[in-house]
């Protein structure tokens, strides 16, 4: 019986490399932005009125889907596989984080 490693050769092991790298970043990530928000909340805004509360939710939203992603979690269904990848993870992270750090 061959197995879908035996047909393609190397292709699996060198994918499963960069989806491992790819995870560790995505932790590393959401570790980061959460440790920034809780640690030095001043970087988001000096006062509670300021805080852009639309955006911060966005780039919230996006260090949970890293998170998940990070740990290994891969849903089966198609859709919530869509939602929760990490593709839409670092666009959240990044494009509302953008708007959190930069609007003051």
């Amino acid at each position: 019986m061959t197995t879908d490693s035996d047909r393609t050769g190397a292709a699996p092991r060198a994918r499963g490399k960069a989806e491992t790298l790819l995870r560790v970043l995505s932790l590393l990530a959401a570790l980061g932005c959460a440790a920034l928000v809780v640690l030095y909340p001043r970087a988001i805004a000096h006062d509670a009125a300021g805080v852009p509360h639309g955006p911060l939710v966005g780039m919230l939203a996006g260090m949970s889907i890293l998170w998940v992603y990070g740990f290994g979690f891969t849903p089966s269904h198609r859709i919530l596989r869509w939602i929760l990848s990490p593709l839409v993870g670092w666009v959240f992270l990044l494009g509302f984080g953008a708007v959190v750090f930069l609007h003051h």
